[in-house]
């Protein structure tokens, strides 16, 4: 596959550009599952599919595991920089604040 692309850019918008490849690296679902231990080799987290956007991604409080709090992309709001930071906001607000 990197072959074809390279060469269809070489046809289209940048001649030569096979020359000018030293060394390539290659990652498929295979490698996330296999070296990043995600889940089916999910490089994003989840499908961005309606029943799988905003109130639809899991929670940040756990439902299973009582204690558990989780951030990030994979988490409600949602994917990308905005996403995760406004899952860190919510999380603010759900996890019981200890003083010790």
């Amino acid at each position: 596959m990197r072959q074809a692309i390279a060469q269809r850019l070489h046809e289209t918008v940048l001649p030569g550009v096979q020359d000018e490849i030293v060394t390539s690296h290659l990652m498929t679902p295979q490698t996330f599952q296999d070296r990043l231990w995600s889940y089916k080799g999910a490089g994003f987290g989840l499908e961005p599919l309606l029943l799988q956007s905003a109130w639809f991604r899991p929670h940040n409080r756990s439902e299973d595991v009582p204690g558990l709090y989780v951030v990030g992309a994979g988490t409600h709001p949602g994917a990308g920089v905005p996403g995760v930071l406004m899952s860190a906001k919510a999380l603010e607000k759900v996890v019981p604040h200890v003083h010790v």
